[in-house]
């Protein structure tokens, strides 16, 4: 007589391994609740490995994380500080991931967020952008 419980172990362990082989990572969907004036974020350089950017925008949170983004792809992301002296701009320079340049004309976003990302895509696929700002890199 087969045991009916360890048939069931043995069906759970090789869907827990079909399950965790590594298919295709799934799409982050990064959306916007607000879209910040131009006078508040400036690209103050670039070059085509990174972007340095003067944020004026108030947060509460003191380390948010900050994402340029070429469509709906993360081309370079990281955490900076916020904290800054009241109506004065604090800096954020984002290298692009390895592999990636930034191009002049292209329309990138930069999106600010509570949270990495990586973190959020284990239990959904859509991204709060607390802040969301469209540019295009100038030709030099």
């Amino acid at each position: 007589m087969k045991c009916p419980f360890a048939k069931f172990l043995v069906a759970i362990a090789a869907a827990g391994c079909v399950c965790c082989a590594g298919g295709p990572k799934a799409k982050m969907t990064f959306y916007h609740e607000q879209n910040v004036p131009p006078d508040y974020i400036k690209v103050v350089r670039w070059t085509p490995q990174e972007i340095e950017f003067n944020i004026r925008v108030e947060f509460t949170q003191s380390h948010l994380y900050h994402l340029v983004l070429d469509e709906n792809d993360p081309v370079a992301e990281g955490w900076f500080p916020t904290a800054k002296t009241k109506g004065q701009a604090y800096p954020a320079t984002l290298k692009a991931k390895e592999g990636l340049v930034f191009s002049p004309g292209k329309k990138y976003r930069l999106c600010i967020g509570s949270e990495n990302p990586e973190a959020v895509l284990v239990y959904r696929s859509t991204y709060r952008c607390l802040a969301d700002y469209e540019f295009v890199l100038a030709e030099k």
